[in-house]
Order: structure tokens, then sequence, then C-alpha cells
């Protein structure tokens, strides 16, 4: 048979899957269609969910073998849900092979890999991360340090996003494009040469679709909503790449590393949730906002490490502050009906106001809050306990 058949045949064989795929897709999108049906809104956020735990692997494994067919999945199920394609994942998926040295040449020193030994090497960065590890394939190894970063002081953090600049001398692109809250910043270095394209925080840059949609009933002039809206876009981005961030879920005593699909699907839900449990109850007045507010903040802040990021300047930290600010400012307006508190320092000190908290061995922190999970409230005499992560010496 001729090549051409052979064309012929399988162009044949994909419009017979092509048909198959859309008759089996037919029942989903006859619920889908349902409306004021609670089970099509279920199905919509299971398969939002699914297409963003899809990315995230396609981001993380951009070697994949099904990386060309997943592609086309994500076509289908965006196109299912009737929404436009996103822009692919920050990865693109693709070869990460680099042209070497001339045969029998030496092999030329790598500015990256020289770059990450020393990154690993320094003890400062050590002081903070602890014993960090250092995945083996190039990409991730790029996409973990950038998120290391995240959780250094501002100013090391600086210093050692300039040197990677240099040392990776990425050409000029267009980076993922997420709202920034004051200014613009970088989240991931680009990396052309592996496929990653990089992510940037941009003033007037559009929140995460799905960010958009759960804050969409919150009254235009809500001034905490352009921050929400920020603030939710990137810590669901950072979390979906960063390959040592862990939920710290409510009422769960042990961290749930977001690695796991799982975990991912279900701190997204529950930020989600949270957001649209803050734009329902705006109407309800300051008090009802406030407490919908603290447990967003809750949300926001119950992705951590260990050993969690300490510094007051870290990115970590700068946006669980201005999560706590927003929570701060509305609580003011309520004059003395509300009074909201951040459980720190010493832990003996604050343990009447927190409730299942979680210890961690800290040489460096014992007995000291290192992490508030949930601030303390007391609202028209009503009480609500914090939460933290806080050290112990073994």
């Amino acid at each position: 048979m001729s090549h051409g058949a052979d064309a012929y045949r399988d162009a044949g064989t994909e419009r017979e899957a092509g048909a198959d795929a859309r008759e089996a897709a037919d029942p989903f999108r006859r619920l889908l269609a349902t409306a004021d049906s609670e089970l099509a809104g279920t199905l919509r956020d299971g398969l939002r969910l699914l297409a963003r735990a899809l990315d995230q692997t396609a981001l993380l494994r951009p070697d994949d073998p099904g990386a060309e067919a997943f592609a086309q999945v994500r076509g289908a199920l965006h196109d299912m849900l009737g929404e436009g394609v996103p822009a692919p994942p920050p990865v693109a998926a693709g070869e990460h092979a680099a042209a070497g040295p001339p045969g029998g040449a030496a092999p030329l020193p790598d500015p990256v890999t020289e770059l990450l030994d020393g990154f690993h090497a320094d003890r400062a960065v050590r002081e903070h991360l602890g014993d960090a590890r250092r995945p083996a394939d190039p990409a991730r190894a790029w996409v973990a340090f950038n998120c290391a970063l995240l959780r250094l002081p501002g100013p090391a953090a600086r210093d050692w996003r300039g040197r990677a600049a240099r040392a990776a001398a990425a050409a000029p692109g267009a980076p993922v494009a997420l709202p920034a809250l004051d200014q613009a910043e970088d989240l991931l270095l680009p990396r052309p040469d592996l496929g990653i394209r990089g992510i940037r925080t941009a003033v007037g840059a559009a929140p995460l679709p799905e960010v958009a949609r759960a804050l969409a009933p919150l009254p235009a002039a809500d001034p905490a909503g352009p921050a929400l809206a920020a603030l939710a876009s990137q810590a669901l981005t950072v979390a979906g790449l960063d390959p040592d961030a862990l939920y710290f879920e409510s009422l769960t005593p042990r961290p749930r590393p977001l690695a796991d699909p799982s975990a991912l699907a279900d701190y997204t839900r529950e930020l989600l949730t949270r957001l649209r449990a803050y734009a329902a109850a705006m109407p309800e007045g300051p008090a009802r906002a406030l407490e919908a507010l603290i447990a967003l903040d809750e949300a926001l802040c119950s992705v951590a490490h260990l050993p969690p990021a300490t510094d007051p300047g870290s990115w970590w930290n700068g946006l669980a502050a201005r999560s706590h600010e927003l929570v701060f400012t509305l609580a003011g307006g309520l004059g003395g009906r509300a009074r909201v508190r951040e459980p720190a320092r010493r832990f003996r000190d604050v343990r009447d106001l927190t409730e299942d908290d979680v210890p961690m061995v800290s040489r460096t922190h014992p007995g000291r809050v290192v992490r508030c999970l949930r601030l303390y409230a007391e609202i028209d005499g009503v009480a609500r306990r914090g939460r933290v992560i806080y050290g112990v010496d073994r």
C-alpha cells in the first residue's frame, strides 16, 4: 500500500475516532446545558478542576509521551465547557535536548548548572529552605529553583533571580501574565530552550478565569475585589507549580503535598468556594462579609512549606500580609463590633487564641509561631479561634 493510502487510512481512522469522542461527549454536553441543574454545576466544576490538574501535569512533565494527544484533549475539555481555550501552561510540551559541544571537545561549562550548584550549596539559602531537593530533570529543576526563591528574603531572592536571568539569557518572549498587587515582578523566569514561557505579574492583567467567575457577583465598588483577584490568581498558579508546597487544610492533622493532583484539586475547589462565599456575603452586611473574608484569608494562607518561609520580606509572607491587611481594613470599619488579631511571637502567649495548631521541629524557632494559618477574630461577641504552625525543639 502506498504512503498516500496509509495517510488516507490514518485520516479516516482519526475521523472515526473524533466522531466517537463527540458521541461520547454528548451526554456531558446535554447535562452541562441543563438550566438550574446542581448536577450540571458540579460537573462543570469537576471538569474545570480536571483541566487544571492536567495543565499542571503537562507543566511539570513536558516530555510525557501523551503530551501531543493532551493538546487535543485540552481543547476538547474547554470546548465542552463552552469556554475559550486559555493560553498553554508556562511550560510547553516538547523536547529538552540541547545542542552539545562538537565531537571530542570538552563539555562547555553550563552557567545554569553552575548557578543551581551554587544555590543549593549556599549556607544562607539552606538556612531558609533546609535540604531542598533538586530534581534531575532540567525543566523541573528550573521551576523548583524559581519557586524556592519565593521563600527567601526579598533581597536574597532578587539577587539570585538576577543571577538566574543572566545565566539563562532568555530570548524576549511573552510570559504568562497574572494580575499584580502593586508592581510587576517575575514569579517564574522563562527558559525557551526548555519550553518554559515564564510567569510575570503585571498591573492590569486579567485574573485566572475561574477566579474572575467566582468574584463576578462582587460589587464593582468593593475595594477588596482587585486585590483578592490578584492574590487568588497568584496563589493558585504558584501552588500548582511549587514541588515543595503543602496544603495545611483545616481540621487535617497532616499537610498534603500539592504535587499530588488530588490535593491541588481540593485546594483549588476550597479557595474558589470561599471566593464565591465572600462575594455572596457582601449584601448581607459587613459582619457577615468579615466572617467570609477571614475564611478566605485562611484559604489563601493555607499553602506553606516545611520549613515555612519565616522572613517578612519573602514573597509568600508578602502574600499573607496583604491578605491579612484586607481583613484588618474591613474589621476596622465595624468599630467595636469586631476585633481581629494575628497570633504571633511566642506560642505559649497565644495558644488560648488558637486551635488545631501544627507543630514543626525547628532549631531556630522553638516555641515561636512561624506561620499564621488563620486569624483570631471576635465578631459581635462571638470568638473564632485562629490556627498556627509553631516550632518545637524535638
